[in-house]
């Protein structure tokens, strides 16, 4: 794949070099230095390849380079075609042979409401001209003129007549996209709004069964809402892997399109009231010993808690299909409704986590027949099994209905937001979501990040990107059913990483960072597609816009509503941390991610300690340097906060202290959301995940000390809430908590 390593890597020859820009691979990229770097030709070839198009020398770059020319003149129209509304007349490029010019096209858009336009033209009275195609061969381009005034949505162009005989590409997807996301009316006129991130698994409850739950999450939402905040943020709620529990990072899930079953309240599934008999079997003494031993635990025993949830949910659906499903009750039509309603990618994702509890956990692995979800053995598996595919149809629809009451839960009690999602990046490469959408994949690369100062070797993720011509051949479905899936029941989402929209690096398989090259990806289709959905759902869209930004891109973000991600540790200057009236108003403030220590860990150098102790700093002299740099960074922090966030001068302040001042710099930003992250108000030092490490750091495993009504009583966070209140954060019509700024009070309402 690589160059050889004796010799200067090779550059790419003029064909290699065309190909490559042809379908979107960057030749040079800037790193956050600044520097400069060339991709060689054996990278090239190796992306190229593994987007299907082998280039491994000069002749095979311009065989593929002609062929791929050959197929853009064949067509008459692009797959789709994204367009903002209200801005005049819509015009699509279309492409017909030269001698169709004086005759008769007809065309006709479908809107997708029922309703259309259509239309009929010479292709030779249109504007544009005359191009060249392949070999000379002379075409018409030309900008069909559709009208103003096209409602938002997915459309579907059609055209007809003797000026398109013999062309290929007739028909088009086109969407009418508005110019800019959802935005709350209240923030339009300035409103600022803060909210609560927590890691769902993370939450504790009285009786819970060692990991956090829907039933949590709604009553977080109920308490966080009387406490005037706008939001409950979680990290991303999609699919693991059923088959094997401990894959069990949020971020490298199995499937973003569909939820982690383990988040169910086995005892609020409607079943469990109906059945006694299941009831009895899970009420003696040897099974509460085993879930209050989980419930202990501080970090979740994956595996145990599968065990005895899975076994449970199984029994329950037994019960369910004798009496409703068989029994044709109302009940059951409600559950084949859903699975109706959910359509072949349901049917798929359940028909995966069928096929993994009976074939393991790998599909690659799987017979050939089962390989892709319309195999001939999936449909065999399918018609003779159908009942293990519906329980885990049934765990989806009951995930569903336990998420849709945690978000109801939120609204009645004053979430002006409500739910806030995180759609990762992207899923595991033996997944549901890479079975399903294979043909839209490209396996033959993973995404990373080039090499930076945070990161001298660079990042691979290991995730599979998708294609972004493969996108536009299928209309951008995947990429519309990803966010129709994750706005479902939430206010806001997080799009993780949103440079991605724009071009994501991209490593070889096989490859080292240092090989990878940028992908360009059509930023302008896909934000159009965003804002549209945003609208559809009204629903806030937020950019994780950390690491290295492209020149305008922020700017770009702003334009389309998109607010951009703002974190306190991260927002410096040569004067030292940004004051608050500087960060923008179109922007989420925060102090950390999930992937930074809390803020009480990183004041006290814990999280440096734990990365010496890990061997994830190259020597003891690199130690001290982190250290000396923390110390430097630590006595900037208190000048900011002193400044701007009312920590007291002098002395040693307390991490309560420290954390109150912070939110309170944050809360005095024009930001519109401030989320907070209950490990900073409880003074807790670990982070929820190290990036670098896998079993070496109890990453995604670590559970709150508190359950969600002590969490919610604690006198720190009532503290926090009183202060956010009186920076005009709380919900609308909250009355401020009555709190001595002096004290630890317990914060009260006042009457």
């Amino acid at each position: 794949m690589t160059d050889d390593p004796s010799h200067p890597a090779s550059p790419p020859g003029p064909f290699l070099a065309r190909l490559a820009e042809a379908v979107g691979i960057g030749p040079t990229y800037r790193d956050i230095t600044g520097r400069v770097h060339s991709v060689a030709a054996g990278p090239l070839s190796a992306l190229l390849a593994g987007l299907g198009r082998p280039a491994a020398d000069e002749a095979a770059a311009e065989a593929v380079l002609r062929a791929l020319e050959a197929r853009w003149a064949e067509r008459a129209l692009d797959p789709v075609r994204v367009v903002v509304a209200g801005e005049g007349a819509v015009a699509v490029d279309a492409l017909f042979a030269a001698a169709a010019g004086n005759v008769r096209l007809d065309w006709r858009l479908e809107f997708e409401d029922g309703g259309g336009r259509a239309g009929s033209a010479h292709p030779g009275e249109l504007a544009g001209g005359r191009t060249e195609g392949p070999n000379d061969e002379p075409l018409l381009a030309v900008r069909l003129d559709l009208g103003a005034g096209l409602p938002l949505g997915y459309h579907r162009l059609c055209l007809d007549g003797p000026a398109v005989a013999g062309r290929k590409g007739c028909t088009q997807t086109l969407i009418v996209a508005p110019a800019r996301c959802h935005l709350p009316a209240a923030w339009e006129a300035g409103g600022r709004a803060w909210g609560m991130a927590v890691e769902p698994y993370a939450l504790r409850s009285a009786g819970d069964w060692g990991i956090g739950d829907f039933t949590a999450l709604a009553d977080l939402a109920r308490a966080a809402g009387g406490l005037g905040a706008g939001a409950v943020g979680v990290t991303p709620l999609n699919a693991l892997f059923p088959a094997r529990p401990t894959h069990d990072s949020p971020y490298y899930g199995s499937n973003r399109g569909f939820l982690n079953a383990l988040f169910i309240d086995v005892e609020a599934v409607p079943d469990w009231a109906d059945d006694p008999a299941a009831r009895q079997r899970f009420a003696g003494p040897a099974f509460a010993r085993t879930r209050d031993a989980l419930a202990r635990l501080e970090l979740i025993d994956y595996e145990g808690v599968a065990s005895l949830k899975f076994d449970a949910l199984r029994t329950l659906f037994a019960g369910f299909r004798v009496r409703h499903l068989e029994g044709g009750s109302e009940r059951g039509a409600a559950f084949r409704d859903f699975a109706r309603r959910g359509g072949g990618e349901l049917a798929a994702h359940a028909a995966f986590d069928a096929l993994s509890a009976a074939l393991g956990p790998d599909w690659r692995s799987w017979p050939a027949d089962c390989r892709r979800p319309d195999g001939a053995g999936v449909a065999a598996f399918c018609t003779t099994e159908p009942e293990a595919v519906d329980f885990f149809l049934y765990l989806q629809w009951e995930a569903d209905r336990q998420l849709a009451a945690a978000a109801e839960a939120g609204r009645q009690a004053g979430l002006t937001i409500g739910l806030y999602r995180d759609i990762a990046l992207g899923a595991s490469p033996d997944g549901a979501e890479a079975w399903i959408h294979q043909d839209s994949l490209v396996f033959g690369a993973e995404i990373g990040a080039p090499p930076d100062a945070f990161n001298p070797d660079g990042q691979g993720w290991g995730l599979p990107p998708f294609d972004p011509h493969a996108l536009g051949e299928a209309a951008y479905a995947p990429f519309i059913a990803l966010l129709r899936a994750n706005m479902r029941h939430a206010g806001a989402v997080r799009i993780d990483h949103v440079m991605g929209l724009a071009r994501q690096f991209w490593i070889p398989a096989g490859g080292s960072p240092a090989e990878g090259a940028y992908m360009r990806f059509p930023l302008e289709d896909l934000l159009g597609i965003v804002a549209l959905e945003s609208r559809r759902h009204g629903c806030v869209v937020i950019g994780e816009d950390l690491g290295t930004v492209p020149d305008g891109f922020r700017e770009r973000l702003a334009q389309a509503g998109i607010l951009s991600y703002r974190l306190l540790y991260f927002e410096r200057g040569d004067g030292g941390f940004t004051p608050p009236a500087h960060y923008p108003q179109l922007a989420l403030a925060a102090v950390a991610t999930h992937d930074l220590p809390p803020l009480p860990g990183y004041w006290s150098g814990h999280d440096i300690e734990t990365r010496a102790r890990l061997g994830l700093l190259a020597s003891s002299g690199a130690e001290r340097a982190a250290k000396r740099e923390r110390v430097e960074d630590r006595t900037a922090l208190a000048d900011a906060l002193h400044a701007h966030g009312g920590l007291p001068e002098g002395g040693h302040p307390s991490p309560d202290d420290i954390a109150l001042s912070a939110y309170r710099f944050l809360a005095r930003t024009p930001a519109h959301l401030l989320m907070v992250r209950p490990e900073d108000v409880l003074g807790l030092v670990e982070q929820t995940n190290l990036p670098g490490t896998r079993d070496e750091h109890p990453n995604w495993k670590r559970r709150l000390p508190l359950t969600v009504e002590a969490l919610m009583a604690d006198p720190r966070l009532r503290r926090l809430a009183a202060m956010l209140a009186a920076e005009g954060r709380a919900g609308p019509g909250m009355a401020p908590l009555a709190v001595d700024p002096g004290s630890q009070g317990d914060g009260d309402r006042q009457d």
